[in-house]
């Protein structure tokens, strides 16, 4: 059967942040998360300057493209109401998640999101239908950036629309960084159980249990408890699972993983867990790790667990910084990603990226517009999550043989290597030949087995991918792709089937 391969998309074209929010489209989605409902998709993500507050909510019938439908939170006049501590049974009743976060500005110098004249920025939500049939909106509130006096609450609609009104304040964390961070709230279904994971530098990442029935904790503890010494820091904040420098975590649990082990095909269940490395505005990078229990440990291919250390450390590295050679829109800081799984099956991994091409046209100073973009995934022979580095254009993961892979581009390929540094990464060329050996800017060997598997060794390193097709956005063809993790590195080996010679 020949290859499917995904018709042009014709993405909307990438454009700076503009007055009129409602022309947005992709664009200032910054930690996108994504709900899947009635046939449509929707994306929530986090108060972006020059729109109103509240969350803003995307709607698309493809994934593809998206447009502004409006505000998860009804805010709008309501900042004299908060100010005054009269908001309790009005505008979602975020009265106590803005009183506990409400920062002066004599108490830090710059960056506050919470204020004392009522306004306030929420950050990073995650959405999900509930057992109640209602939709959880699972929402979160710091005081100033780069501060810990945050919070994480559920509110309920009966729409993914809105308005949602906030039922309980589930986690509180003080200033000066003593507990967890209470921000980038995410949840997750697994084997009759629910969980969130949550939290940012500091101490890390937590995971705390919820009771599926309500979306509220299992165990209703209050911070009161814990600041009075009635349970301990585990007992309130709970497991702790990665530390460092990382944020915006998800964890998505797959059953049935194929994984070869020696010439035997077996299946695993794994949960897998993405965070974000370094620093939002220049080292932004995504990690993985694995474990079979929810609380971990999460372990990356060497054994380790998730640390980052200032902007590097350890974790399977997925994507990074980086440009295709030919491309005049490089993929920047990439990160906060949603692991989303379409009733259809297919697997996704929404994220904000920023780009330096309108800096380096001259037409903007900053680069500070955070698009929302999907990549799809899949899963290499050892059962590790490998990831399109092109945007996701509705193509189908199928059967490919290494003919196929030769034939679309004689062999040659663009190559993105990632490293632990988090500078950009150029594409160097390559070429497969059908002896199995690598030329290029990388040597080595190659081969192919199963339905669409990779092996390539070079560098020292054995990569383990699949082949899949994908547009090839900077080309504006379709064509293949290679997306593969290194054994020993852990650091992801991106391949297009296609570029001009």
């Amino acid at each position: 059967m020949a290859l499917r391969y995904p018709r042009n998309p014709r993405f909307n074209k990438l454009q700076m942040r503009s007055p009129d929010f409602h022309t947005w489209q992709e664009g200032c989605a910054h930690d996108p998360a994504l709900l899947e409902w009635e046939g449509k998709f929707y994306s929530y993500s986090t108060d972006t300057f020059g729109a109103p507050g509240g969350y803003q909510i995307r709607v698309s019938e493809d994934l593809l493209h998206w447009e502004y439908l409006g505000s998860a939170f009804d805010l709008e006049g309501s900042a004299p109401l908060y100010k005054k501590g009269q908001a309790k049974s009005s505008h979602g009743s975020l009265q106590e998640a803005y009183d506990w976060c409400v920062t002066s500005s004599r108490e830090v110098g710059y960056g506050t999101c919470t204020r004392t004249d009522g306004t306030f920025s929420l950050w990073a939500p995650h959405c999900v239908r509930g057992a109640d049939g209602k939709f959880w909106l699972y929402f979160c509130l710091t005081g100033y950036f780069g501060g810990s006096k945050s919070c994480i609450g559920l509110a309920k609609s009966d729409s993914p629309t809105g308005g949602f009104e906030c039922v309980s304040i589930l986690i509180k964390s003080p200033a000066g960084w003593t507990t967890p961070n209470a921000i980038d709230p995410q949840v997750f279904f697994a084997e009759g159980r629910m969980f969130l994971v949550y939290g940012s530098f500091g101490l890390g990442v937590h995971l705390i249990e919820l009771d599926p029935k309500t979306g509220l904790r299992k165990v209703g503890r209050t911070y009161e408890e814990f600041a009075a010494g009635e349970c301990s820091l585990a007992d309130y904040y709970g497991t702790a699972l990665a530390a460092g420098s990382l944020e915006g975590a998800v964890i998505r649990y797959h059953e049935n993983v194929p994984v070869l082990e020696g010439e035997k095909w077996t299946k695993k269940n794994y949960y897998y867990l993405m965070c974000s490395y370094g620093s939002l505005s220049s080292a932004y990078n995504m990690r993985v790790g694995r474990s079979e229990k929810p609380e971990g440990p999460y372990l990356d291919c060497n054994g380790n667990t998730l640390v980052c250390s200032t902007d590097i450390g350890t974790g399977n590295k997925m994507l990074g910084s980086f440009r295709w050679e030919e491309s005049s829109v490089d993929f920047f800081c990439p990160g906060h990603n949603d692991m989303f799984t379409t009733a259809r099956g297919v697997n996704l991994i929404a994220y904000h990226c920023r780009t330096n091409y309108f800096i380096e046209k001259k037409l903007s100073r900053s680069n500070n517009f955070h698009y929302l973009y999907l990549g799809q995934y899949d899963f290499n022979s050892a059962g590790w999550p490998v990831m399109n580095a092109n945007r996701y254009a509705g193509e189908q993961i199928q059967d490919v043989t290494a003919e196929e892979l030769l034939n679309v581009s004689a062999g040659k390929f663009e190559a993105v290597l990632f490293v632990q540094s988090v500078g950009t990464i150029v594409a160097k060329r390559v070429v497969l030949r059908a002896d199995g050996s690598m030329e290029g800017d990388y040597k080595g060997s190659w081969y192919m087995y199963g339905s669409r598997y990779i092996a390539i060794e070079t560098m020292k390193d054995t990569f383990l991918g699949v082949v899949m097709p994908a547009w090839i956005d900077h080309e504006s063809v379709a064509g293949l792709t290679v997306t593969a993790m290194g054994k020993r590195s852990g650091m992801a080996l991106h391949l297009n089937s296609t570029y001009r010679i």
